[in-house]
């Protein structure tokens, strides 16, 4: 007899109690019961009508306004209903990442059609089968994409774009009058299937607007809100990064096509356009994090959220977010595509560090997730079983596929209501939540995609020559890597290789198993059947037998350094605390637990056969692993490649090769570091190029660019290391025209900077115009000298000393005082300003003396610096600090300002000036500036 009381055999809703769930759980047709403005696209419209002026999209190459986005979606909504594509329609949005994704998808939604995300890199046959499958004729994408993607026969393929300038000049289009309810069909997204044959889920408008209008409630979500949207348009959570902040008059952000796996892109965008709103599998905010961790210090984006989901989220991850984002709020959400997203959640907070895994949490409003038995009857607490899904936010079903349909959405009898079988293992905790443990079926994540292994498995067999196939993973939870063995037919002949590129023309690449063994046989069961455990012990023996192979030495001392920071990598490093503990949340397990207790096989260990031929990702390197990769190679090397790097060359040798290119790109002019920092690269405004202050850093201006907002494009110049050397200021100036000219659009540019910046700018507007660009404006934010003080300024050791010591000090905002000197050494500042909490503890000596080093050269160029006479056609406007720089300094430059001269005096003092209300302040006038109608 059962003990436990009735109420433990429940999941408490979020928002409610254990008694208010029957009605939830029982209702055969809760949709129908949604207010009739349960529309996915209704709050967006609303909000457009409420603030059109406002941002609605954030794009690499455009950013549009709600009443642009309102615009444009009805005259593509337009479009499609004069093509009969209405109600229930299907139409395909095959596009990379970028603006026209929003437009393509919110168009659809306004004809009454549903859109059906596809990957443009899918292999073609694998697009002609789902738009086949699908009944698709009509796909939406980009100018780019019309003439390289392999269309289908019988499917039109219609280019979304920017309108010209006339047609936007218009009255606005009116998008079909169309009669679309709760009920009907929103999106379809396809994921694995065990056949071979992906599975299109079908998500109505309702279910959808219950869940995003459930977590907008929670987050509090706002007009101020924006969401780095990282995820693919065809993956389930770019549902909520579409809609979330579009519901709520906030902003999607959207990195570029090529930015999907580069963590530094990901910082400088979030920053720049103040993205609040993270939601991301937690293998990507696991990327972020290290990136910012271990990358030089730059300004943090304001995130105040943090939402994981889809995969199991280490234990000691949420402590690094926390480390990194204070005040933001973190949430584990789980799962299932089959019920909209996300159907349970879990507040994540300290003491889960302390816990095996992240619980999966409780219910979310208006479904029920709970733990149930072969019968569907609920668990008491602690007894495993699986879980199971009810309520408002389940599929319609499978597009196409209603045997497969009514395996997985079930029929409770005694009540009528459906159930989604997610074929995920957990357990109810006395708390009330739910506790993950995996799956026992042949589901399973890798990379953070829902792969059916017999989806691998019947893909394979479809390969000519393949007679026989098993897939299956490997590594731990969070090294997880797809692979396979097979069986080929007789004469057939193909390689390993041969076999990876075959399946490659018929499935996505997180499909293709990163090693493929050919056997000559199976080892079977006593009933005929494959076994599995037996074939798994002879692939370990096979990966014994091939750490064998032969290994190829390196053959330079940059492969031999390449190849010792690889052995750290692969030779069982010890991880950093919580990183491999599991922890879990999200819709489906990354792996199967190994036994009953959770025993789990040790990592393989290689280090010691490593060849430079050796493939990263074959070894079983990963995204997290590549970011570390990167950050050791920053550091040892001062060359800093980017991530996706080591996908185009993932040996030692291919890496060493793009090592030295980048080397010799970096230094075939004499300096090290790259000038051009992209701030904000949205917008339509004339750029705005702000060079450094003589420290050569340039965060300064993080504060400003932020308040100038998203649609003005910021660029600052940083100053290069110089290998030594001293440029003199015209040779800067010669250089950072350059840079300008090679990565800032356009030939018009407005220029700017604090301190030596503004002497820097009206030099570069100089070099720029003589070029032929076009520079109507800069702005110089408080000069401390005239050019007759520069022209009689005295460089001593000393002096320049006492001078850092001074800028350091005012740093802080006067919080630390100026250390006393004089300082007759670098070790003597180090350790005074170290003393006196001016230099943050973690500052080694050699990275102090690193920053003396550039901050000497800049102060001998600024002391070097003559004028070239006076400046014409461009208007220089000086903002000077009350207790700065103050109008005497400005004065001393009217000469020269022969375009325009203007001075206006802003509070604060030299170090304040582009500070909190300083930068605010500046901010304003800047705006007043920028917006004055000059001539082209």
């Amino acid at each position: 007899m059962n003990s436990v009381p009735e109420s433990a055999w429940t999941v408490p809703a979020w928002t409610g109690t254990a008694a208010a769930l029957p009605a939830v759980a029982t209702d055969p047709d809760p949709v129908a019961a949604l207010p009739s403005d349960s529309l996915l696209h209704l709050a967006f419209l609303d909000r457009a009508a409420e603030t059109p002026d406002a941002v609605a999209v954030v794009a690499a190459d455009r950013t549009l306004t709600y009443a642009e986005l309102a615009n444009e979606s009805a005259r593509l909504a337009g479009l499609l209903a004069a093509r009969g594509l209405g109600c229930e329609a299907l139409v395909a949005v095959v596009m990379e990442k970028g603006w026209e994704q929003v437009v393509a998808c919110l168009g659809v939604l306004r004809a009454g059609a549903a859109y059906v995300p596809v990957d443009p890199q899918w292999p073609a046959r694998r697009l002609a089968d789902v738009l086949g499958a699908a009944g698709i004729t009509e796909a939406l994408t980009q100018p780019n994409l019309v003439e390289t993607v392999a269309w289908p026969e019988g499917v039109a393929a219609t280019a979304v774009a920017a309108p010209a300038a006339d047609l936007s000049a218009g009255p606005a289009p009116a998008a079909p009058a169309v009669d679309i309810a709760p009920g009907d069909l929103a999106y379809v997204i396809y994921t694995s299937g065990s056949t071979g044959m992906p599975k299109g889920v079908m998500i109505e408008h309702g279910p959808a607007v219950n869940t995003v209008r459930d977590v907008n409630r929670e987050l509090g979500c706002a007009p101020e809100d924006r969401v780095l949207a990282l995820s693919a348009l065809n993956f389930d959570l770019s549902v909520y990064d579409l809609f979330g902040p579009l519901s709520a008059g906030g902003a999607v952000v959207l990195p570029a096509p090529g930015d999907a796996r580069e963590p530094g892109a990901w910082l400088r965008l979030a920053t720049a356009a103040g993205v609040t709103l993270w939601n991301s599998v937690p293998a990507l905010m696991a990327m972020f994090t290290e990136y910012v961790r271990t990358a030089p210090p730059a300004p943090l984006p304001p995130l105040r959220a943090v939402l994981m989901s889809g995969d199991w989220i280490p234990v000691g991850l949420p402590g690094e977010i926390r480390e990194l984002f204070p005040e933001a709020r973190q949430w584990s959400l789980g799962g299932a595509t089959e019920a909209s997203i996300w159907s349970i959640w879990h507040p994540i907070t300290p003491a889960d560090a302390e816990l095996a895994s992240i619980p999966y949490g409780r219910s979310m409003s208006g479904q029920h997730v709970y733990v149930g038995d072969g019968m569907m009857r609920p668990r008491p607490c602690w007894v495993p079983g699986e879980i199971l899904i009810a309520g408002v936010g389940l599929a319609r079903g499978y597009l196409g596929d209603a045997e497969r349909t009514a395996r997985s959405f079930v029929t409770d009898p005694a009540t009528s209501a459906r159930r989604y079988r997610t074929g995920d293992w957990g357990r109810l905790l006395p708390s009330g939540e739910i506790e993950f443990l995996g799956r026992e079926d042949m589901q399973v994540k890798v990379g953070g995609h829902r792969i059916e292994l017999g989806d691998v498995e019947a893909a394979l067999l479809a390969c000519p020559g393949v007679r026989g196939a098993v897939a299956d993973v490997r590594g731990g939870r969070h090294r997880t890597r797809l692979t396979a063995q097979v069986l080929l037919e007789p004469g057939a002949g193909h390689s390993a290789e041969d076999v990876r590129a075959l399946l490659a023309e018929r499935v996505p690449s997180y499909l293709v198993p990163t090693s493929v063994t050919v056997r000559d046989e199976f080892p079977l069961t006593p009933n005929g059947k494959v076994d599995r455990k037996a074939l798994a012990a002879l692939a370990a023996r096979t990966d014994e037998a091939a750490a064998e192979h032969v290994v190829e030495h390196p053959a330079d001392a940059d492969e031999e350094l390449l190849l010792g920071i690889w052995r750290g990598f692969f030779t069982d490093p010890a991880p950093r605390p919580g990183q491999d503990v599991a922890g879990g949340a999200g819709d489906v397990a990354t792996d199967r637990p190994a036994d009953g207790a959770g025993h789990r096989p040790p990592p393989s260990s290689c280090g010691t056969h490593l060849s430079v031929t050796d493939n990263f990702f074959e070894l079983g390197g990963d995204s997290l692993r590549a970011v570390r990769l990167m950050s050791v190679l920053r550091r040892e090397t001062g060359v800093e490649l980017p991530v996706s790097a080591l996908f185009g060359a993932p040996t030692v040798r291919t890496l060493a090769r793009r090592l030295r290119e980048a080397r010799e790109t970096a230094t075939r002019d004499g300096f090290d570091r790259p000038v051009v920092v992209p701030v904000r690269t949205t917008g339509d405004a004339v750029p705005l190029v702000f060079a450094h202050p003589v420290g050569g850093d340039v965060l300064c201006y993080s504060e400003l660019a932020r308040e100038l907002g998203a649609d003005q494009p910021f660029y600052a110049l940083q100053s290069p290391d110089h290998d030594g050397r001293a440029p003199g200021f015209a040779e800067l100036v010669t250089h950072y025209a350059q840079a300008v000219l090679d990565e800032v659009p356009g030939r018009r540019y407005r220029l700017g900077g604090w301190s030596m910046g503004a002497v820097l700018a009206l030099e570069l507007a100089r070099e720029l115009t003589a070029r032929g660009c076009v520079v109507d404006l800069v702005a110089a934010v408080d000069v401390l000298e005239t050019p007759q003080d520069l022209a009689r300024a005295e460089i001593s050791r000393d002096r320049l000393l006492g001078w850092l010591a001074r800028d350091l000090a005012g740093l802080t905002g006067g919080v630390r005082p100026v250390p006393p000197g004089p300082f007759e050494t670098l070790e003597e500042l180090y350790e005074a300003v170290r003393g006196a909490g001016i230099l943050p503890a973690d500052i080694a000596p050699a990275e102090f003396a690193s920053l003396y080093g550039r901050f000497e050269a800049n102060a001998q160029a600024l002391c070097g610096y003559r004028p070239g006479g006076p400046l014409t056609g461009t208007a220089v406007h000086f903002l000077q600090a009350e207790a700065g720089g103050g109008p005497a300094a400005a004065e001393g430059w009217r000469p020269l300002c022969a375009g325009g001269f203007t001075l206006t005096e802003v509070p604060g003092d030299h170090y304040t000036v582009l500070k909190g209300p300083g930068a605010r302040t500046v901010a304003t006038h800047l705006r007043a500036l920028l917006t004055t109608p000059t001539p082209a």
